[in-house]
C-alpha cells in the first residue's frame, strides 16, 4: 500500500512528530511505501528519515506566533483560512506519488484544510490522528491563563485565550468559524484516530460522531532490557522530561523541588519557559535541581533508566503524552496529574500514580503578577504533589512493583504490532467506503 503521511512539521518538534516518524517507520518495516509531506520548516534537521520519503514541493514555513507587519500578517491570516499554496503543491504531490491512503496529523494554520479538497478531487480517502483539541476549539490545548479553559467564540476573544492577545484569539476564532461552516474537516476526513478515550469523549461532546472515531493507543516499544533496578546507592533522582512550558507544570515542579531539597531533580527539555526556569533555580538556590537542556532520544532513554521516579505535572488535558508512555515502557514508576488522557494511561497505585490537584495555576513566573486566588491554588497543588512524592519516593518495593505493572500495560496495550494491525484495518475500511 502507498501511504502519504501529512503534518505541518517534518522534524521532531513534539509528540505529534515523534508519532509521525514512528508510524512511518512501522509501516515501512511491513513493506508499505511511505512518504511524508508538510512545510519546509527545519526539515533538514530530520536527518534520521530517508531523504526520498520527503516529497517536494513543500509548503513555505510561516511564523504564526510573531507579528510581522500588516501585509505579512494578512497574508498569514488568509493562509490559515485556506492556503492556495498548500493546495497547489499538494496537487503536484498527489499526482506524483499517487497514494492509496492519506494519513494527516496536525495541518491547521500552516497547511489548512484546503488540502482536504484536493484529496477529495482525487478520491483518495483521508484519516486523521487527533493530537490535540483544535477540531473542537480555536485554542488547541484548551489551556490558557494558567488553567484548563474551554471558552469558544466571543467569550474566548474577550478572555484573550490565545497568546493572551485579542487579535490572535480573534484570528483563530474566525478561522474555526469558517472551517465549521464549510464543514471542511467533517466532509474531508473519513475517520479519526484518537490515542486515548478521554479525547474521544471530549470530541464527541462537541459534535464529532463516535462512529467516525476509533481509540488507537500510540505505539511504544517496551525497553525491558534497558531498565535498571532501583539502587539507593546510585544517586537516584526524580525526572521531568518534556517541554518547558507553563502548561507542562514546570512552575509546580520547581515549587515542589523547593519543598523537597533532600531529593535530587533532573529537568530534561527546553521551551518558552527555559530562561524563567534558569532564573528561578538561581534565585531559589535550588541546588537539588539539575537542568539538562535538550537531550537526544538515545541519551534520554539512559536518563530515564537512572531515575527513581518520573513526574508529569501537566496542567492541561494531555491527549496521550510520550512523557508518560516512554518511562512506563522502561519499567519506571510515573506520577502524573489526574487530568485528560493521562487518566486513561495510569491506574492509580497500580500502573502509576495520579495527583489530584486544583487546575487554576498562574502561568506567570513573577509572584507580583499572580492573583490571590491563583497563589492559593498553586500552594494547594504544590502541597498535593509534595505529599504524593513523599508517600512513595522511599518505598523501593512499591516503585518497582508499580513500574513493572506499568511496563506490562505498555506491552499489552501499546504494542507496535498491535497498533499496526489496527491501523491497517482502518486504512482498509476507508478504502472500501
Amino acid at each position: 500500500m502507498k501511504i502519504l503521511q501529512v503534518n505541518k512539521y517534518l522534524y521532531r518538534k513534539a509528540g505529534a512528530e515523534a508519532y509521525l516518524f514512528d508510524v512511518a517507520d512501522l509501516l515501512a518495516s511491513h513493506g508499505h511505501e511511505v512518504a511524508l509531506w508538510g512545510t519546509d520548516e527545519k526539515v533538514k534537521n530530520e536527518i534520521r528519515q530517508p531523504a526520498e520519503r520527503m516529497l517536494e514541493p513543500l509548503v513555505g514555513a510561516m511564523n504564526f506566533d510573531k507579528r510581522e507587519g500588516i501585509v505579512r500578517d494578512l497574508k498569514k491570516f488568509g493562509h490559515m483560512i485556506w492556503s492556495t499554496e498548500a493546495a497547489r503543491k499538494f496537487e503536484v504531490v498527489l499526482k506524483r506519488f499517487r497514494p492509496d491512503v492519506i494519513h494527516i496529523h496536525n495541518i491547521y494554520h500552516h497547511l489548512s484544510p484546503s488540502i482536504l479538497s484536493v484529496a477529495r478531487c482525487h478520491k483518495i480517502p483521508v484519516v486523521m490522528t487527533v493530537h490535540d483539541y483544535k477540531l473542537i476549539n480555536p485554542n488547541y490545548s484548551l489551556y490558557d491563563h494558567g488553567t484548563v479553559c474551554e471558552r469558544d467564540n466571543l467569550p474566548a476573544i474577550s478572555h484573550r485565550c490565545i497568546q493572551n492577545s485579542y487579535l490572535a484569539t480573534f484570528a483563530d476564532v474566525i478561522e474555526m468559524t469558517i472551517h465549521r461552516i464549510g464543514g471542511f474537516y467533517r466532509r474531508g476526513i473519513k475517520h479519526f484516530l484518537v490515542p486515548a478515550l478521554f479525547a474521544k469523549e471530549k470530541l464527541a461532546q462537541h459534535g464529532i460522531p463516535s462512529s467516525s472515531m476509533t481509540v488507537l493507543p500510540l505505539p511504544v516499544r517496551s525497553a525491558r532490557l534497558q531498565s535498571r533496578p532501583i539502587d539507593a546507592t546510585a544517586s537516584p533522582y526524580i525526572l521531568f522530561a518534556g517541554r518547558l512550558a507553563a502548561s507542562k507544570g514546570v512552575d509546580v515542579l520547581l515549587h515542589v523541588a523547593k519543598h523537597l531539597r533532600d531529593i535530587p531533580f533532573k529537568i530534561a527539555g527546553t521551551g518558552p519557559e527555559t530562561k524563567n526556569v534558569e532564573l528561578r533555580i538561581k534565585q531559589s538556590e535550588l541546588k537539588n535541581v539539575e537542568l539538562l537542556g535538550f537531550v537526544q532520544k538515545e541519551k534520554l532513554q539512559k536518563v530515564i533508566a537512572g531515575a527513581r521516579l518520573v513526574v508529569v505535572p501537566s496542567q492541561w488535558y494531555e491527549v496521550s503524552p510520550f512523557a508518560v508512555l516512554e518511562p512506563m515502557a522502561q519499567g519506571k514508576a510515573v506520577m502524573a496529574s489526574n487530568l485528560g488522557g493521562m487518566t486513561n494511561l495510569i491506574e492509580e497505585g497500580k500502573t502509576g500514580f495520579l495527583v489530584d490537584a486544583l487546575r487554576v495555576i498562574a502561568s506567570e513566573t513573577k509572584q507580583s503578577q499572580r492573583s490571590p486566588r491563583s497563589l492559593h491554588s498553586l500552594a494547594m497543588t504544590v502541597e498535593a504533589w509534595v505529599d504524593a512524592i513523599q508517600n512513595v519516593y522511599y518505598d523501593e518495593k512499591l516503585l518497582k512493583r508499580v513500574g513493572e505493572a506499568g511496563r506490562s500495560y505498555i506491552e499489552r496495550v501499546h504494542d507496535p504490532e498491535r497498533h499496526y494491525e489496527a491501523l491497517m484495518e482502518i486504512y482498509e475500511k476507508v478504502l472500501r467506503q
